[in-house]
């Protein structure tokens, strides 16, 4: 204890300043270790590398998206309608065959059109939460409203 004495009048340390130097002090040598211990050179069938979860991960969602219907998978390509689409009649399963128009988008224009009633003009999707000028630009050539 006469270290922690002489470091504390020579450098005019406090007792706790002393505990975190020699926590620090103990601390890198236990670190180097460890590392030692993983690298598999140390000690006799050293310690494995940890465990990557990318090829777990990408079979799992590879499985769950084989398992759910049909109807509820996500395709990466939408092939969009022919003719424009009336949002005033279309239903929730026409209006998903609008490209960037997933199951909570189409709920929300329903919704939106039983609570306000009929679509004036195609302009008036932007007051669908969710809908912003980019999406309904990308939505004006699959949509027309008619009266």
């Amino acid at each position: 204890m006469k270290l922690f004495t002489d470091l504390q009048h020579r450098f005019g340390w406090t007792r706790n300043e002393i505990r975190v130097l020699v926590l620090l002090t103990l601390t890198l040598p236990a670190g180097a270790v460890i590392r030692w211990l993983r690298s598999g050179d140390g000690a006799p069938g050293g310690i494995t590398p940890a465990f990557t979860y990318a090829q777990a991960d990408s079979e799992f969602f590879a499985r769950s998206r084989a398992s759910l219907p049909d109807s509820t998978r996500r395709s990466s390509r939408k092939t969009p309608p022919r003719e424009p689409i009336d949002i005033n009649r279309a239903g929730k399963e026409q209006l998903l065959l609008l490209p960037g128009v997933g199951n909570a988008t189409a709920d929300l224009i329903v919704r939106y059109r039983s609570q306000h009633g009929p679509f004036r003009t195609v302009e008036d999707l932007l007051r669908v939460k969710g809908i912003g000028p980019k999406k309904l630009e990308k939505l004006r050539p699959y949509v027309t409203v008619v009266r």
